[in-house]
């Protein structure tokens, strides 16, 4: 059964114009029929080529017919007016890519409802009386014709209550005050509310705090502006939980000013779970890719056996510090420590003894000095200590500190002390981060000749001012 039945007590005696307003009483329930069935939608050219016929043959006979009738020229004067507004709406459907979007679709219709049950149910009607009047005010026929256009006036309203009822979009309609004076099934449905005992419904009470004034102030921008807008905001379900819309707000516009406002939500629950679960995953994998990414920095910078700093990572310190010596004045001084007698090791006990020494050596080089301080295994058994702020003097003492920890200190497994020679090196004008590094391996160098287990400081002949 089509939304808008044509009844014969609608013809206004024309056969002209008749004939036009059946056509858009067709063509508005076929587009009702598709919203409410979810049919294919109608082109969007043929629906334009169609109601612009319509505007050009329809409103030029009317307004003719308007002019031999006894309408006072102040309702002459708003009947244009509505033609120019329809005509207007044709043209912003024009500008349209289509009408696959259920909300425009259901827009679009909603416009196509209040133009027949205001402009053909209501003002024609007066054209149609005035015209009656002219003839024979007498008439018995003009009540019967009222009586039955405000009938189909009430089933008109029935009708499209039933029409929104059936739509999927939870749909919602107000004044300029913002607040809903009607709300489908749809939404009664949602929120959990029997809408036969609902009495002054708190619809904002619905959305959740956090997002009440933002949603608050979208509809405030809408009644404003008469642009609308889309907002997204979460609202208590009839289960508790809270659920997402999606919610387009639009204004109604009546001869060019906004009188309220249309809105047209989808429940955007499931889709806006998935993309949080998403975010979330993806959140995960960034701090997952983030530390596997540290890891491999540090692994990449990292003496895989005593988990100090590489030979890479060792020298690139070491050119740091020099050239911030150098800018600064500050002090610096490098340790270059080697094990003694560690080929013996590796030769007697074995390749797995020697790592075991050379990972507590490491451990304990790190441990007697400062944690401002930077080690680094160089290679083999040799180890370089960066002591950044530290003179000759500091460096002195924190070498003989590192001899004698690691000279006294029982290696598990080995039945035999183990020592270190210590070369002492401290930054001097015009030095880079390989002379200062050399001259420290020499001092080094200088205290195996002199018997091991001592440091010995570059520059200074070679003698032992620290041996034990």
């Amino acid at each position: 059964m089509p939304l808008f039945p044509w009844n014969p007590l609608f013809e206004t005696g024309n056969e002209r114009i008749d004939r036009q307003h059946r056509g858009l009483f067709d063509l508005t329930n076929q587009l009702a029929s598709a919203v409410q069935h979810r049919e294919p939608m109608p082109k969007l050219s043929a629906l334009v080529e169609r109601l612009r016929d319509y505007a050009r043959t329809h409103f030029c006979d009317e307004e003719a017919l308007m002019r031999c009738s006894r309408l006072t020229g102040e309702e002459i004067g708003r009947h244009v007016c509505a033609h120019k507004t329809f005509e207007h709406e044709i043209d912003r459907l024009a500008a349209r890519a289509d009408l696959t979007d259920a909300e425009s679709a259901e827009a679009f219709l909603e416009f196509l409802v209040t133009w027949l049950v205001t402009h053909i149910l209501k003002l024609d009607r007066r054209i149609a009386q005035a015209l009656v009047d002219q003839c024979n005010a007498e008439d018995p026929d003009a009540l019967a014709v009222e009586e039955v256009l405000i009938e189909a006036l009430m089933e008109t309203e029935r009708r499209f209550r039933l029409l929104s009822d059936e739509a999927p979009s939870l749909i919602w309609v107000s004044g300029l005050s913002g607040q809903r004076g009607f709300a489908n099934k749809a939404w009664y449905d949602f929120v959990g509310i029997d809408p036969i005992h609902a009495v002054d419904v708190d619809w904002p009470g619905f959305v959740h705090p956090e997002d009440r004034e933002r949603y608050q102030a979208c509809i405030g921008d809408v009644l404003a502006t008469g642009q609308a807008a889309t907002v997204e905001v979460r609202v208590k379900t009839a289960s508790g939980d809270w659920g997402w819309i999606l919610e387009k707000i639009s204004p109604r516009i009546s001869r060019n000013a906004c009188i309220g406002l249309i809105a047209a939500a989808t429940d955007v629950t499931g889709a806006k779970t998935s993309e949080l679960l998403l975010s979330e995953a993806n959140g995960r994998l960034e701090r997952e890719v983030s530390e596997r990414t540290r890891k491999l920095k540090r692994l990449a910078l990292a003496d895989p056996l005593t988990g100090l700093a590489n030979r890479r990572s060792l020298l690139e310190r070491i050119d740091r510090e020099v050239a911030r010596s150098a800018g600064s004045g500050d002090e610096l001084s490098l340790l270059f420590i080697d094990v003694d007698h560690f080929k013996t090791i590796n030769d007697t006990l074995g390749h797995a003894a020697g790592d075991a020494a050379l990972i507590e050596v490491a451990r304990l080089i790190e441990q007697s000095l400062r944690r401002t301080d930077f080690v680094g295994r160089l290679g083999g058994e040799e180890f370089v200590a960066v002591l950044a702020k530290t003179g000759e003097a500091g460096a002195c003492e924190a070498a003989d500190t590192i001899r004698r920890t690691i000279s006294r200190h029982e290696f598990d497994g080995l039945g035999r002390p183990v020592t270190v020679s210590i070369g002492v090196s401290s930054h001097g004008s015009g030095d880079d981060g390989t002379a200062l590094l050399d001259r420290a391996d020499h001092a080094m160098l200088q205290a195996k000749r002199d018997g091991r287990n001592r440091c010995r400081v570059a520059g200074h002949g070679g003698r032992d001012r620290l041996s034990a």
